[in-house]
């Protein structure tokens, strides 16, 4: 990997984000991936269930 793949990966991991690396033709490419929560079911704790 050259220089300027290393600093995008980087600069994606201080955001905190994922980076997700391929293979394209004879080099790579580096993908952010963002997940975003769409809905979150409620927890159940201990004696709450039914």
């Amino acid at each position: 990997m050259d220089e300027k793949t290393i600093n995008a990966i980087e600069a994606i991991l201080k955001r905190g984000g994922n980076v997700e690396i391929r293979r394209k033709g004879n080099g790579f490419i580096v993908l952010e991936v963002k997940k975003t929560i769409q809905y979150s079911a409620p927890r159940i704790g201990a004696g709450q269930g039914q």
